[in-house]
């Protein structure tokens, strides 16, 4: 069958068919993948027959324990929950009012100031869609990309795993470079010294982020690079924001992005200490899989979160 020829076997493709490859990757089983469709299974047997002969290509390998997708099967399913988010969406719209909505994830705190003032500059313009917002590490973010749960993400760039992922068609702009601070509670020891190295912060106690983490082998990488042993913490913490309320509340230090770090010091929760050693310098990112970009808001948003990074990184400067 030539291309022309699946093109116009697809035209009998319903909604279901998207979905059963989704199903089969959750259950393993075209019985289950009945039950969950309401539909008898030589049905769900001959919708899977269809499928494959669109694609031109086994889909789903068909076993005792049940079914798997193929690697045709897993690459097809990629590309289409693109295609079952934008019905997802357009059906929303279209039954809550015309407004579309974009899903962004976001790393904790990131929120607390980028978010706020893109959302600004987007009302202001009359471009404000509706937001849906997931907080989560890179690889929740990443993961939720990859899967379509989510349309766009804000994160770091030297977070990213892309050593491990396979989203090829990813749309990555480069916002604005951020750098990495120590901080520890206003009332600390240390916050009284004008200036200190790092050597001074090794035996304190720590909150950090986990050993798995992008963040905690950025930190060892600081320690490491100049010669001393990385702290052992005496709590691991994701959530930058758990980090800086226990470092506020604590005598516990902590190391993490700028932003969150210089948010908490403006409202006077945390010191932020004046290390002279060099400290990494992250980039954060906006990214969406390219079909995604087309969808209403999304470019707005993209649009806002630049200007809202740019002027960040201006009033920085300043």
């Amino acid at each position: 069958m030539n291309i022309d020829s699946r093109r116009n076997r697809s035209d009998q493709l319903r909604i279901k068919h998207l979905r059963l490859l989704e199903l089969v990757a959750e259950h393993h089983s075209l019985a289950a993948v009945a039950q969950a469709l309401h539909l008898s299974q030589p049905t769900v047997t001959s919708m899977v027959q269809t499928l494959e002969e669109v694609f031109g290509t086994t889909l789903i390998e068909r076993n005792a324990r049940g079914g798997s997708l193929t690697d045709a099967g897993n690459l097809a399913l990629k590309q289409l929950r693109i295609a079952l988010a934008s019905f997802d969406t357009a059906l929303e719209s279209v039954v809550r009012g015309s407004t579309p909505l974009v899903r962004v994830g976001v790393l904790p705190l990131l929120d607390a100031w980028l978010l706020p003032q893109a959302m600004a500059r987007m009302e202001s313009t009359g471009t404000l869609p509706r937001i849906a917002i997931t907080h989560g590490g890179i690889n929740v973010l990443y993961g939720g990309l990859d899967r379509s749960e989510i349309d766009c993400a804000i994160c770091h760039l030297d977070e990213l795993p892309v050593q491990g992922g396979h989203l090829t068609d990813l749309h990555i702009e480069p916002l604005h470079e951020e750098s990495r601070l120590f901080a520890c509670a206003t009332d600390h020891p240390l916050a009284r010294h004008a200036s200190l190295r790092l050597s001074d912060l090794a035996d304190q106690e720590w909150i950090v982020p986990p050993k798995a983490s992008q963040a905690r082998r950025v930190l060892e990488r600081v320690f490491l690079g100049a010669g001393l042993v990385p702290p052992e913490p005496r709590i691991e913490s994701f959530p930058y924001h758990t980090n800086l309320e226990v470092v506020a509340a604590t005598r516990m230090l902590t190391f993490a992005p700028s932003s969150p770090v210089r948010h908490y010091a403006g409202m006077g929760r945390v010191h932020i200490l004046p290390v002279a050693d060099d400290i990494p310098v992250s980039r954060l990112a906006f990214l969406a899989r390219q079909p995604v970009m087309q969808l209403p808001g999304v470019e707005p948003l993209r649009q806002a979160v630049v200007w809202a990074a740019r002027q960040m990184a201006a009033a920085r400067a300043a």
